[in-house]
């Protein structure tokens, strides 16, 4: 993933890929959106595709007259930015969006993010419990993993289980995303193991997978046929390549885990009512129709252009697949 910082009000109006939903009806107290739109912007440090990104700009300022300026980073260089800022006495990021609990667990002690409630952000109202694990952070969108194959080789249709990566047309021509520093990615490893025995993963390594460092080359080996299929997979990873006509598709197996998106507002941020009026949109159907367009899955059911939920989807225990790190990495030969 790129590294880069833009602005909402950088290089005009960016383009979208349909149109931007209308404002919902939940919304916060008059006096939340007034004092927000005084402040005039929002900071949003989130690590999702560029292509995820635009939609969500354009529909806010459309919704409120306000600005986002984003940077844009990994997870973890976001981690590590905000955690600097903090303790040099800088809070510079109104609202942090990562693939992460644990920092954000971390940080209660430390005061870092705001309560979110209902009075605030009235959106929490009808979002599903299991994805609200704490009151100072929400799960707003997972990337489901799957598989992700090249269509002349394998008829989508077909792969109906996990038992595909075992597949003999797949003998040295699968593509691995290396799982060794995701902890998502372990996750899935741990939900496979505890889904068809420790035997499963052996029998992934008796395949003599090809380790890539992240999704975008991997798919690339499988559009160009040098490997029939991909995992884990995010669509994300793909979805240029497929845009571009390439004979790729992702499915997902059941069950199955995911990349999962947590946001929290800072509690002391430059611009805290704009903060948490930016954090109820992206719980609104309008705001998970422009934050999920194409790539992700909502917690909100229907949400137009979204990757469905798969009904088989959980939540990924990555603290205890963090736990077994090395004993899940050597079943599969890394």
């Amino acid at each position: 993933m790129s590294a880069l910082a833009l602005a909402a009000c950088s290089g005009g109006e960016p383009e979208t890929r349909g149109a931007i939903p209308t404002l919902d009806a939940d919304l916060p107290a008059s006096s939340i959106v007034e004092a927000a739109q005084k402040e005039g912007k929002v900071v949003w440090y989130t690590p999702i595709p560029e292509f995820g990104i635009s939609d969500v700009l354009v529909g806010f300022e459309k919704a409120y007259g306000i600005k986002v300026e984003v940077v844009r980073f990994p997870g973890n260089t976001l981690i590590q930015r905000y955690s600097a800022e903090r303790e040099a006495g800088q809070v510079l990021a109104d609202v942090m969006h990562i693939p992460e609990t644990a920092f954000f667990e971390d940080s209660k002690d430390k005061g870092w993010f705001a309560d979110l409630n209902e009075s605030e952000v009235p959106a929490l109202a009808n979002w599903p419990q299991q994805f609200i694990p704490d009151d100072h952070y929400v799960m707003v969108n997972t990337q489901p993993i799957g598989i992700t194959v090249n269509t002349d080789e394998f008829d989508p249709a077909e792969v109906t289980s996990w038992d595909s990566l075992l597949d003999k047309r797949a003998s040295t021509r699968f593509a691995m995303v290396d799982p060794t520093n995701n902890p998502y990615y372990l996750a899935w490893l741990r939900m496979l193991e505890e889904q068809y025995g420790p035997e499963f993963l052996e029998s992934i390594a008796a395949q003599s997978p090809k380790k890539l460092d992240s999704a975008v080359p991997a798919a690339q080996q499988v559009a160009a046929h040098e490997s029939v299929l991909m995992a884990p997979a995010a669509v994300s990873g793909s979805l240029a390549l497929q845009n571009e006509g390439a004979p790729i598709e992702t499915v997902y197996p059941e069950p199955t885990v995911g990349i999962e998106g947590y946001v929290g507002a800072s509690a002391d941020g430059p611009h805290p009512n704009a903060a948490k009026l930016f954090v109820n949109y992206l719980l609104t159907r309008a705001g998970q129709e422009v934050l999920n367009r194409g790539y992700a899955a909502s917690p909100l059911p229907d949400i137009p252009d979204s990757i469905p939920m798969p009904e088989g989807y959980t939540r990924a225990d990555t603290a205890a697949a963090i736990a077994e790190k090395k004993r899940l990495l050597g079943l599969i030969g890394l």
